[in-house]
């Protein structure tokens, strides 16, 4: 995979794992379930299966120390590629592409999220292979399907007749999955040539400063003809929220996991629960209750049913459009 360029967008605020998550240190920062960050173990799992030099981080400016003290120990910092502004994926890949404008327009690029669990990695390198290949036979922009568990209304869905459909409501969802559709994984591979087109056709022109933001799902995945797809053979999870770090979580006896060691519970008569707490000498009881994600901060706490956790998205939009309570999510850096 020497000549296959692997770019990491790491723009997101990650507002379904709030409180944990804050615009201050989102999602991709947070070592969940792990000791390293999610966006360390993605760099990581990439070192894996391809050249260093071939690697590289989209972001804007807000988090870029915490990025740069990541880059330092993996990477770079000559391969941070810093947007002119936060306007989300659209921009971004479109931003990116413009920065690799000497490279040859057949070469093929990988881009793909900062904070997804994948595993094992030689399948994940396989698919990696394979939808390159696609990429240049048909030039396409290839995805990577998930096979979904539930109708998830939080993420895109590939349909068989090879369109996409971003976030459809839960009895759309549901038709899509029982007609075969699978989950988008966020992972698209296209040659540079190939990606430019579709942005002329699509998306002409872009810009920081007149352009609102818009995800690459909406800008071109919708509206393309030329997207190809294969079903992943590799375990994936975006844990995007309490309710998917969950499943991944270890569990007791009676099914209650926690995110991090140093969290204190007791549980009578309870059960299926995640529960949370960065104060190792704060205990959490629990009685009598199920399905519930407990995730305590020293500024906020978040209780949510865990199959309703992907709405705590909904709750954060209330929150930061309340000049009195915005503090709580877009906090200080």
């Amino acid at each position: 995979m020497t000549d296959q360029i692997f770019v990491i967008l790491c723009g997101g605020t990650g507002p379904r794992l709030w409180p944990l998550s804050t615009t201050s240190h989102p999602k991709q920062f947070l070592p969940i379930l792990s000791p390293n960050s999610l966006l360390e173990q993605t760099i990581i799992r990439l070192l894996k299966i391809a050249d260093k030099k071939n690697i590289f981080i989209t972001t804007s400016n807000r988090n870029i120390k915490l990025i740069n003290q990541i880059a330092e120990k993996l990477l770079s910092k000559k391969q941070i590629i810093i947007e002119p502004d936060k306007k989300n994926t659209a921009l971004a890949i479109y931003f990116t592409l413009n920065y690799f404008k000497d490279k040859s327009p057949d070469t093929v690029i990988t881009f793909l999220p900062a904070d997804h669990f994948i595993d094992p990695i030689n399948k994940f390198k396989n698919d990696l292979l394979k939808v390159a290949q696609i990429s240049r036979d048909n030039s396409s922009i290839v995805a990577i399907g998930i096979h979904p568990s539930f109708p998830n209304t939080s993420f895109g869905y590939i349909l068989k007749n090879k369109k996409f459909v971003e976030k459809p409501d839960k009895i759309h969802a549901l038709k899509y999955i029982i007609n075969g559709a699978l989950w988008n994984s966020g992972i698209y591979t296209a040659t540079i040539k190939t990606f430019l087109s579709e942005f002329d056709k699509h998306f002409p022109k872009p810009n920081y400063q007149k352009s609102t933001p818009l995800s690459f799902d909406k800008a071109i995945s919708e509206k393309t003809k030329h997207l190809d797809h294969i079903k992943a053979s590799f375990s994936w999870s975006d844990v995007g929220e309490w309710g998917s770090i969950f499943t991944k979580s270890k569990h007791d006896s009676q099914h209650i996991g926690t995110i991090n060691p140093n969290t204190k519970y007791l549980s009578q008569n309870s059960h299926h629960c995640l529960v949370s707490s960065e104060n190792s000498d704060k205990l959490i009881g629990l009685v009598g209750v199920n399905n519930l994600a407990i995730i305590d901060t020293p500024k906020a706490l978040l209780v949510s049913t865990l199959d309703q956790s992907h709405q705590v998205r909904d709750l954060v939009v209330k929150i930061a459009s309340s000049p009195k309570l915005k503090h709580y999510f877009v906090d200080d850096q």
